[in-house]
């Protein structure tokens, strides 16, 4: 989201005029963490019913928690999705959330202050000799229970091209990574779209522009493998209509 962003330059602008640096510590606890459980139940996992609605979290949420740099603040960046069972959805029923802003590990307690006017709120950190650290967070009600992944990450590009070698803009991208995680965009003029995830099997999924329509010889959804290291390249060819 791009609120996202410009809230993360204004934390990097502001980190070294506030006292929310925390410890030294907080290198052992930041990385990449992805959700697992809510409410002691592995995903997909229901949610009490909302208005009449049922609602499940299916998605994988993440959490983010950066270290700290030169005159920078540790920060941290969480995203939460549900689904709604029902059609249409009555107004205010809960289908996430998310948070960004300083964080400070006081084991095994994190603290967090929200740059989104959510206030200072905690999280508590598990920590298991020999494995990632979790960390759980409670929030209107629930219980989020987020684990670390240290796996590698690799890179994929893909161009689409039409039959007469023109690169396709406008294709819209979907990735599949391993875990759950998501991932996509629109290819701009050039054709090409790029983007990161963990190591392992990826589905891309696409769906081409006005005008241009998918060859019976081309997969769609196209399966690969990401690789730590060099990039992976994709090409993909598009019939214009």
């Amino acid at each position: 989201m791009k609120y996202k962003s410009v809230l993360l330059s204004s934390l990097l602008v502001l980190s070294s005029c506030v006292d929310f640096l925390g410890g030294g510590d907080e290198k052992r606890i930041a990385g990449f963490y992805i959700l697992e459980r809510v409410n002691g139940v592995l995903l997909p996992a229901p949610l009490a019913p909302e208005q009449g609605c049922n609602r499940t979290v299916r998605k994988v949420g993440q959490l983010s928690l950066s270290g700290r740099g030169p005159d920078v603040a540790p920060m941290y960046d969480w995203t939460i999705r549900v689904d709604a069972d029902c059609q249409p959805v009555p107004a205010g029923v809960f289908q996430g959330a998310g948070d960004v802003g300083g964080w400070r590990l006081d084991s095994p307690q994190l603290s967090f202050r929200s740059m989104m006017d959510k206030g200072r709120y905690g999280a508590v950190v598990e920590e298991i000799p020999g494995n990632p650290p979790a960390v759980t967070l409670e929030y209107l009600g629930n219980s989020y229970r987020f684990r670390r992944i240290d796996d590698p990450t690799g890179v994929v590009f893909v161009q689409f091209r039409d039959q007469f070698g023109q690169p396709v803009a406008g294709v819209r991208l979907l990735f599949a990574f391993r875990y759950g995680l998501e991932g996509g965009g629109t290819t701009p003029e050039t054709g090409w779209f790029g983007t990161g995830g963990h190591v392992g099997e990826c589905q891309i999924s696409f769906t081409p522009p006005d005008g241009y329509e998918v060859p019976a010889t081309q997969p769609n959804p196209i399966s690969v493998t990401v690789v730590e290291g060099p990039a992976l390249w994709v090409y993909v060819s598009l019939t214009k209509i």
